[in-house]
């Protein structure tokens, strides 16, 4: 399993290194996580960072190993009334691509806390999530011993 601390850090790493990005933001699926995010201010961009589900994929004990399923998130708050969700897609995509070759880049320099899985790779549009957030979303995964 990925440490939450070191994944959360390397996170906040690539949000700083992202300019455009607000905030990063560790996330959960709860009603106060949801009131938290509800009160971000409009027009923000930021990196929501979900807790990787892992999966073990070990043939036996002596060379155990896990795959850690991950995804984050390149979500910008915006009013329906003036934008249309796909005005948000269209805002986002060079951010989330700026993050996804950030990722790549650390996985070929050999960043000892993501180990991503190249292929595994796979980027979507995301629209409604907590309500008036939309962006994209990055699911990849990363082995672990």
């Amino acid at each position: 399993m990925i440490n939450l601390l070191q994944y959360r850090e390397y996170w906040e790493g690539v949000g700083r290194r992202v300019d455009s990005i607000t905030e990063v933001l560790p996330v959960t699926i709860d009603e106060q996580m949801g009131k938290k995010i509800q009160s971000l201010p409009a027009n923000s961009v930021n990196l929501f960072v979900f807790p990787p589900l892992a999966e073990s994929d070990a043939k036996n004990v002596d060379n155990f190993k896990e795959v850690n399923k991950c995804v984050v998130f390149v979500m910008a708050k915006y009013d329906p009334q003036r934008r249309s969700s796909f005005d948000v897609l269209e805002q986002t995509q060079p951010i989330i691509d700026e993050v996804k070759s950030i990722l790549l880049n650390d996985q070929r320099a050999g960043c000892p806390v993501m180990r991503v899985e190249v292929d595994s790779i796979d980027t979507a549009p995301e629209t409604e999530l907590y309500g008036r957030f939309a962006g994209w979303s990055i699911a990849f995964k990363v082995t672990s011993y």
